[in-house]
């Protein structure tokens, strides 16, 4: 049996974190023995930890402050849980520590299998110098990088200069049992019961558009929808004051985080993705999970692989969104095929 040892800087809300519990909730317990390694020992932010399986071993490198200042502390830990675990497998997914822990591969074992998991595109995505510096230089060191879509695969490659035959492309596990029983659960939200309610979840950074949303949103029929943005980071008070400006404060409601998204997802009317870019947007196969159709910008990333005429539409976020809308509402009896995501698993499962 072999032992695979997760590392993780928190295992909380973002689509990452969820992809990570979701692979070490169902990994197959006669092949595999889960391990799951946290930067931080924070329970607030570790929403997700208490809902894992009892078998998965949890440890933690109790780092406090920006994890970039505690280098030494993690590089030592990794390896020293590694050393007490016996393990086989390294598998991180975090695209920032992947690099940063790209030139010490080596030293966390040399008979240990090293795989990284990538969640963006980096090019766009990664700002820091030395991080870039090490995706073009060192991220071939891994043995194996998961990338979910085509462009995230062209992005490694020709912008990042990693060598295409490290690469798998491997779509984003769901964990839709799990799903389908917490969308089926009250949500300690509401949505307005008079409106056409539109969501979207993220964090509140450029990089998710929610600026372009709220104003094409501005230009909606007043009195007929509500927009609930979920979500959390650096530019709240920008788009809250952007809302403010437009006058929309009667009819969008800011959130700042739930434990269950999955209820919200399935009592929404339309699920919106108004990034500017994306790896592989897991939010939004939840969505469709929860059977609530799709409203996507045509940004770059994997949406052109999920989304199709059966559960929702490709636009541009930042012209019409009135006729855009009117399509999506039209779609019914949205599903996702359960095969193709048991078969995602066992593609995980071939690497590990």
């Amino acid at each position: 049996m072999k032992k695979i040892l997760f590392i993780m800087p928190i295992l909380g809300r973002s689509g990452a974190d969820r992809v990570i519990f979701t692979l070490l909730n169902n990994i197959d317990r006669t092949k595999f023995k889960p391990y799951l390694l946290l930067y931080k020992n924070d329970s607030e932010k570790n929403t997700l930890v208490r809902e894992l399986n009892e078998d998965v071993i949890v440890e933690y490198l109790n780092i406090t402050g920006r994890a970039r200042y505690s280098l030494p502390k993690i590089v030592l830990g990794i390896k020293k849980v590694s050393k007490k675990h016996s393990i086989d497998t390294i598998f991180i997914s975090s695209g920032t520590s992947n690099s940063t822990l790209s030139p010490f591969l080596n030293y966390f074992g040399k008979h240990i299998k090293k795989i990284a998991r990538e969640s963006n595109l980096p090019s766009l995505f990664e700002k820091n110098f030395i991080a870039k510096f090490l995706y073009k230089t060192c991220y071939k060191s891994y043995d194996v990088i998961v990338a979910q879509s085509d462009d995230m695969v062209n992005d490694l490659v020709k912008k990042m200069n990693v060598p295409q035959n490290k690469i798998v492309k491997i779509n984003n596990p769901l964990d839709y049992k799990h799903i389908k029983t917490l969308s089926l659960k009250p949500s300690e939200h509401s949505f307005p019961a008079d409106r056409i309610n539109l969501l979207s979840i993220g964090r509140l950074t450029y990089q998710k558009g929610y600026d372009q949303l709220l104003k094409s949103y501005k230009n909606l029929p007043e009195g007929k929808y509500h927009l609930t943005i979920v979500g959390e980071g650096e530019d709240e008070a920008m788009l809250k004051q952007l809302c403010s400006d437009l006058q929309l404060e009667r009819s969008v409601t800011f959130i700042p985080f739930t434990d269950n998204p999955y209820a919200l997802l399935k009592n929404c009317d339309v699920f919106i993705s108004s990034s500017r870019w994306e790896g592989y947007p897991n939010v939004v196969i939840e969505a469709i999970a929860c059977g609530t159709p799709v409203l996507a910008n045509a940004y770059p990333g994997g949406i052109n692989e999920i989304i199709n005429e059966k559960n929702g539409i490709i636009c541009d976020i930042t012209g019409e969104l009135e006729n855009e809308l009117n399509k999506v509402l039209n779609i019914k009896n949205v599903l996702i095929d359960n095969a193709i995501i048991d078969n995602i698993l066992r593609k995980y499962e071939s690497i590990l």
